[in-house]
């Protein structure tokens, strides 16, 4: 068994509990943070940051001196937090990749920037492994990802002689969760009672295993820890579906060793069958727990980092295996290539996290890279629209990578319902721009958004202002509201343009998001010369 020392670099204040594990007391990690508990500092637990920025040969001074570290870790949760000279150990570094699927961490693109700037040795993550392969992509070494379980405290509660809830859900339902709450007012609408609560980590497994379903719902398309949480306590777990590049059922069987649904109406139906059938309920429940202990208890899967890191051995999956995407990198990409794809993606995530289905279609397009790119938001469902020859070119190249079930294959004439999203490549001429409109028109519902795939000239955006102005376009930009601050989308990726609303009977479902305004980017305007003003008086007072 590996059982390096480990020295942990992070940007957040440690509580005094973190510190009462076996790798502290046997002098196996150490914590460098902002503002450690006195009391851990005393007991050589912690060293205390001064700084976001600092040099990583001032903290090692300060180590006890029998603490020399074989492995120093941090996380990509802080984009401020930049420690210098990591290019200089003798000792591997290891990045734990933060949470790339929305924008609390710093969003996707920023966290690519991150690591790229910090050049760690190894980087790995459990929850969305289905961004990896932008990882591999910007350069970065030896990614991999692990089990949830390397994440969470391991506590098996007892059985109890009956359950004492039907369907629970343990949580938040923050504004950040806007699918997860569709998904609770949707059952109650069809009148199943969902008990739901916010508890302490201890309580909530105790819930799990007396509840007769356990529901969750990700944030957008991740393996949350829940999934592993309810698994390791025993409970019956009733998830969403995931995209196969997320990794999740290389470790666990659906109808084998948990449930999921793909859509409302599937949820409703199969929480009141096992509602009506307990025996199978359960008889998955501790399926899914004896899969979980047996082969991704914290301890195995601990081991499995440390093996990785220090032996470069490490079993598929967790090479990314399962994600037939990075075998198609291309070799050539510059970097502003990969920056324009990331911007496009991080717009279609933020419409796929706050809308409960999504219809997009890939017009005519060539960048066959980004249907490649958008698969794994699985409750996006990715048409491609060409002539049956070029479906077949398009389709085959899919193939080679395993996505060809996972995107809609049609020509304008079998095209059925309209869109909320369509995506089409920028065209060159004002010529073009007005036959692909002619063309694809009819089949964007109204409200619904056309964007035009490419970085434009000024004279580009003002001829296709135009055009679309004409035919009752207006252009937009899309952002994504957090903590009341707006971010712009797609910025030199795409141009966005709303399709006015019209009464429609045959429309999907209304698209959802956040459009910039003016009086919004006055608003952030003027509160970042509040900040600067701010800091300049603080900085003179000092």
């Amino acid at each position: 068994m590996l059982n390096p020392k480990e020295l942990v670099l992070r940007p957040f204040p440690a509580a005094l509990s973190e510190f009462q594990s076996a790798d502290f007391t046997t002098q196996r990690r150490i914590i460098a943070c902002p503002n450690p508990p006195i009391e851990a500092v005393q007991q050589g637990y912690a060293i205390a940051l001064s700084s976001s920025e600092f040099d990583i040969h001032n903290v090692l001074q300060q180590l006890p001196s029998t603490f020399q570290p074989d492995l120093i870790s941090l996380s990509a949760r802080k984009m401020g937090f930049q420690p210098r000279g990591l290019d200089r150990l003798s000792c591997p570094t290891l990045m734990k990749i933060g949470d790339t699927f929305h924008w609390g961490d710093g969003s996707l693109n920023g966290i690519v920037r991150y690591c790229r700037s910090l050049n760690c040795d190894f980087h790995w993550v459990y929850q969305g492994v289905q961004h990896l392969h932008w990882f591999v992509e910007a350069g970065l070494k030896n990614v991999f990802w692990l089990p949830g379980t390397s994440v969470i405290d391991p506590y098996v509660p007892s059985k109890p002689a009956e359950k004492s809830y039907g369907v629970i859900f343990r949580g938040s339902e923050s504004h950040l969760h806007a699918y997860r709450s569709q998904v609770l007012r949707y059952l109650q609408q069809a009148d199943i009672e969902v008990d739901i609560q916010q508890k302490p980590y201890l309580d909530c497994l105790e819930d799990y295993v007396r509840a007769q379903i356990v529901l969750n719902c990700s944030l957008n398309g991740d393996t949350n820890r829940r999934v592993f949480e309810v698994l390791m306590a025993g409970g019956f777990l009733l998830t969403d579906r995931l995209s196969p590049q997320t990794g999740i059922q290389h470790l666990f069987r659906e109808g084998e060793h948990l449930e999921c649904y793909g859509s409302l109406p599937e949820l409703v139906e199969k929480v009141k069958f096992y509602l009506a059938h307990p025996e199978k309920a359960e008889q998955i429940a501790i399926a899914g727990q004896q899969q979980l202990l047996s082969h991704y208890n914290q301890s195995l899967t601990q081991q499995k980092l440390y093996r990785y890191v220090f032996t470069q051995k490490i079993e598929p999956p967790f090479r990314l295996e399962h994600d037939r995407r990075i075998t198609v990198i291309p070799n050539d990409q510059p970097s502003e290539a990969l920056d324009q794809r990331l911007q496009l993606y991080q717009l279609i995530q933020e419409l796929h996290r706050i809308n409960p289905q999504l219809h997009g279609i890939y017009w005519r397009g060539k960048h066959r890279q980004l249907l490649a790119d958008l698969v794994d938001l699985a409750r996006l469902k990715l048409s491609y629209v060409e002539s049956e020859t070029a479906i077949e070119s398009v389709k085959t190249w899919c193939a080679e990578i395993d996505i060809e079930h996972q995107v809609h294959w049609a020509t304008p004439e079998t095209l059925q319902s309209p869109a909320q999203l369509i995506l089409v490549d920028l065209p060159e001429t004002l010529r073009s721009a007005r036959e692909r409109l002619i063309e694809l028109d009819p089949h964007l519902a109204s409200s619904g958004l056309l964007l035009f795939i490419g970085q434009a000239s000024v004279q580009q955006k003002t001829w296709l202002d135009l055009v679309l102005r004409s035919k009752s376009y207006q252009p937009t930009t899309i952002s994504v509201d957090y903590c009341n601050w707006h971010e712009p989308l797609g910025a030199g990726a795409c141009l966005t343009y709303v399709k006015s609303f019209t009464s429609d009977q045959s429309s999907p479902m209304p698209l959802t998001f956040t459009q910039l305004t003016w009086q919004t980017k006055m608003q952030q305007a003027i509160r970042v010369r509040k900040t600067a003003i701010a800091r300049r008086v603080a900085q003179i007072k000092r």
